[in-house]
């Protein structure tokens, strides 16, 4: 019987989380692609004649040629056995960005990929967690397989980046994070270049680019802490409870999750996963304001919908979760005034060890 319930919390739930103002895929602090800064390579070919083979790559197999579509000059193969397309440019463990444009122009599958030193040279090893390609305008990325459907994609420039930063791996499409995944090479590995290929199912000048820009950042990228997000933490003898104001997670009365929460229960998913705990108790609570059975029931969807956000977006293990909604119980401020009545309205998350 739980286990079905379960599953039904699951199916009632999710689409409010797909539905909250964009929270899973939104415009948030990261999920808005910001180039390198210290620029190490860039070209939109604009020098090359059309026909000519493009200058300032390091490797060139088959036939690859700069071609004019709307007044722009563009990279393509010219025959059907496709190409690749590498260059070599040491790009150390991370902290880089690599953007350019892509047009298709039939169906075929496209490679873009990063390479990392080997004994057999810089451009004989492919970096997996690295490997993106194109097939029938969805975007796939090694490992995960299918992570994004771009519509009307034929004969329009789409922009394409990566980004490597704060041990993550980044994909943007179209100036929107697709995803997000840990990056982490051997030791002793650095990314000694990037490629492109097009040669699986390749039709001449199947695919376009242009626009490619390389760039490292000359900043490391500042992890967000609890504090400036309105988080506060506490710890006691049983683990530590994190407070999360209303305005952080909710517009007044509602208990779907503005955009902006994403930024705030990232930093509490990876609280979580640096202090390990048996069990986490998400409890939600209101003002005075309203009915007890209203205020009841909004404290309850609210921790729900905290707890399905960690769950489904932060795969955090839904066996340690508790949730509970307390309505107006236990005020930490008075109610008698709106300030006090904000601090009451709130999201409590205990990790008991």
């Amino acid at each position: 019987m739980r286990k079905i319930y379960r599953w039904f919390a699951a199916l009632v739930m999710l689409p409010l989380l797909l539905h909250a103002g964009g929270l899973v895929t939104g415009a948030t602090k990261y999920a808005r692609f910001e180039s390198g800064d210290k620029v190490l390579f860039q070209t939109d070919f604009h020098e090359c004649p059309v026909g000519e083979i493009p200058e300032g790559f390091d490797r060139i197999d088959g036939a690859v040629e700069c071609v004019k579509y709307n007044e722009h000059i563009w990279v393509a193969n010219s025959t059907a056995a496709g190409m690749t397309l590498g260059k070599k440019i040491d790009l150390g463990e991370g902290n880089f960005s690599i953007d350019f444009n892509i047009v298709a122009r039939d169906g075929g599958e496209f490679y873009f990929f990063l390479y990392e030193n080997s004994e057999k040279g810089w451009d004989k090893k492919a970096i997996k967690q690295s490997k993106l390609w194109f097939y029938q305008c969805g975007v796939n990325l090694e490992d995960l397989g299918f992570i994004h459907k771009i519509s009307s994609c034929y004969e329009k420039p789409q922009h394409v980046a990566m980004q490597v930063r704060r041990g993550q791996i980044r994909i943007y499409i179209n100036g929107k994070r697709i995803v997000a995944r840990p990056w982490k090479l051997e030791k002793g590995k650095r990314v000694t270049g990037f490629g492109f290929e097009h040669r699986f199912r390749a039709d001449s000048y199947g695919y376009l680019i242009s626009d490619l820009r390389v760039a490292k950042y000359s900043q490391r990228e500042e992890k967000p802490t609890p504090e400036k997000l309105g988080i506060s933490v506490n710890k006691n003898k049983e683990g530590m409870k994190l407070t999360v104001p209303e305005k952080v997670l909710f517009d007044f009365n509602k208990f779907i999750l503005k955009p902006e929460a994403k930024i705030a229960l990232s930093v509490v998913a990876d609280i979580i996963r640096e202090n390990p705990a048996r069990k986490i108790v998400v409890t939600g609570y209101t003002d005075n304001i309203g009915s007890d059975a209203y205020n009841l029931r909004l404290s309850l969807q609210r921790a729900q919908s905290v707890a399905d956000y960690l769950i489904y977006c932060e795969k955090v293990d839904p066996k340690r979760f508790t949730i509970i909604g307390k309505g107006k119980e236990n005020p930490v401020a008075s109610n008698a005034t709106e300030e006090g009545r904000a601090k009451n309205r709130r999201v409590e998350i205990e990790l008991v060890r």
